[in-house]
């Protein structure tokens, strides 16, 4: 066959125009060359087959280059279609099997005990606001003490913790039993143990990050500055702590500030300081249900030698 005919037969060729036969003729005719040892390439037949190669190989890439790219673009759909899941998985949990809050708020001077869906009690102190799921379908199990104080008795589940969520704390535990005192007139927030441990943390900041935690055993209290987000962990006789559930109250190296709160919001009275020194002094005491504000406040002024009047429903401290 004559260079004409084969660069005929190669352009076909390049062109995929080529028939089965024309193709055969094509693979004798290299294969009877190169049997023969003379394959010698005009500098024409060495252009004309170097640009049917490249462009061969060019098909060849392009062709897995889509592929390729076809791949590509599944796979990040597939990426794409996960993180948006994972990202609005509450939310669409919420419309399949949506949570039901149940809120609770105690009146003054009363007191209401709850038992959630898992079988854990919650006890409320008087003047508290609770929002809780009417179920929990989650994988946790998470309430909200949104002010006052509660008693904790929790049902203990490895596969579900459970979260109290108090102002901007949160105490997560297992299977415990523990008190949370946030009341917003105190400002500051106390948990302590009587069963168990529980972790205290300070709720994601904007950053994501915890800058707080602490953990807690039986008869450990921490207590956490509302204005600076300071813990103290102390130790404490949790049987005292929950006498509120009797009535009673109960201070555990409080300041006077904070009793003196405390005292003005159950008395119904405004407490004053002569000198501001006079608030950071520390109290140690338990009264009953039923004792006399004037016994409460002699108790008061005698353990931090202070004097104290009280007129109408003011009462003013000094000291001696």
């Amino acid at each position: 066959m004559d260079i004409k005919g084969i660069d005929e037969l190669l352009e076909r060729y390049r062109n995929n125009k080529c028939t089965a036969k024309e193709k055969e003729i094509l693979e004798q005719w290299f294969d009877a060359q190169s049997e023969g040892g003379s394959w010698e390439w005009t500098a024409e037949e060495e252009i004309t087959s170097g640009r049917l190669i490249k462009e061969r190989i060019d098909q060849q890439i392009a062709v897995k280059q889509k592929n390729w790219n076809f791949i590509v673009k599944i796979a990040a759909a597939i990426i794409v279609f996960f993180c948006s899941f994972l990202f609005l998985k509450e939310e669409i949990y919420n419309i399949i099997d949506p949570v039901v809050y149940i809120e609770k708020q105690v009146l003054d001077g009363k007191q209401l005990q709850l038992t959630l869906s898992d079988g854990s009690k919650v006890w409320l102190n008087a003047n508290s606001k609770f929002k809780y799921p009417e179920k929990f379908n989650r994988a946790n199990r998470e309430v909200f003490l949104i002010e006052g104080e509660a008693y904790f008795d929790v049902t203990h589940n490895e596969d579900k913790p459970f979260i109290v969520v108090s102002k901007n704390l949160t105490t997560q535990v297992l299977g415990t039993a523990f008190n949370v005192k946030a009341y917003t007139y105190l400002g500051h927030i106390q948990i302590a143990v009587t069963r168990g441990k529980v972790r205290v943390s300070e709720n994601s900041n904007q950053d994501g990050d915890k800058a707080n935690s602490i953990l807690l055993l039986p008869d450990e209290q921490v207590t956490v500055r509302a204005n600076t987000g300071v813990m103290q962990k102390e130790s404490v006789d949790a049987n005292n702590v929950i006498a509120w559930q009797k009535g009673n109250l109960s201070f555990n190296n409080d300041r006077l500030v904070d009793v003196c709160a405390t005292l003005s919001h159950k008395y119904k009275v405004k407490i004053y300081f002569e000198q501001e020194s006079i608030k950071e002094y520390r109290l140690t005491a338990g009264f009953s249900q039923g004792d006399r504000l004037e016994d409460i406040l002699l108790v008061l002024s005698s353990a931090n030698n202070l004097a104290y009047q009280l007129k109408g429903d003011t009462v003013f401290f000094q000291k001696k």
